[in-house]
């Protein structure tokens, strides 16, 4: 088995342990990227074999039209303010449940959904635990203050760099018309503390670090196991 097939099969083995945990009429906030394209793959029969009936608040363009394309019921924030539970997946997450986020461009719908939501499931793949997280920090940015966000995070040691799209010229551009870019920073010791001071930035408007956002992360591995890190999740309602 290669690393490939044993990522996929680790990912299909959290996505089944996170469909436990759908109950009928449930209100479904949805994350973005290829574990949730995954998981919308699973979805759809597992819906069938239980007959459920769930309804979705698609957190990017891309969610939206998983949801269109497996023709579920889709709902909104306006109808639904409070949903059931999100379903969404993550960069890197620690033992402490610590996650970073926004590899999709999507971080900050993904965050009003979770705080949004009464509980939080973060699926993901045995690559994707670290024991310290090391990534750079995605955070979306006004377009009209990136000079200045620029020189003010320069000034604090961190380098910051516009993302640019694969599959177009120029910067990647997020559903909400702003700019992303990513932040390296030196060390990543005290997280809920760098997002404040990030976020404290006029123009920064959201960062890709979720500081125990969730209720439920779970793990997958490519012999079918799975490990569940309950967190103690930080609620604003």
């Amino acid at each position: 088995m290669n690393r490939g097939e044993e990522i996929l099969r680790a990912r299909d083995a959290a996505i089944a342990e996170a469909l436990k945990e759908l109950r009928d009429g449930m209100v479904i906030g949805l994350g973005s990227g290829t574990t949730v394209a995954r998981l919308m793959e699973k979805l759809k029969n597992y819906i069938k074999q239980n007959e459920l009936k769930l309804s979705f608040i698609p957190s990017s363009l891309q969610a939206k039209q998983l949801i269109i394309e497996d023709g579920f019921e889709m709902t909104s924030l306006d109808e639904c303010p409070r949903p059931d539970l999100v379903l969404d997946s993550f960069d890197q997450v620690d033992e402490s449940g610590n996650a970073i986020k926004g590899g999709g461009a999507a971080l900050l719908r993904e965050k009003v959904l979770a705080q949004a939501a009464e509980k939080v499931v973060y699926i993901g793949d045995f690559m994707k635990l670290k024991p310290k997280l090391d990534m750079p920090i995605p955070v979306e940015v006004l377009e009209y203050a990136f000079p200045h966000v620029k020189n003010v995070l320069n000034s604090w040691g961190m380098e910051v760099r516009l993302r640019i799209g694969k599959g177009k010229i120029g910067p990647i551009i997020s559903d909400n018309g702003n700019l992303i870019a990513d932040v390296e920073v030196k060390e990543l010791e005290d997280l809920e503390k760098l997002d404040e001071k990030l976020r404290s930035v006029a123009g920064i408007l959201e960062t890709g670090i979720f500081p125990r956002l969730a209720d439920l992360i779970i793990i997958g591995y490519p012999q079918g196991e799975v490990k569940r890190i309950i967190v103690k999740r930080r609620k604003l309602v």
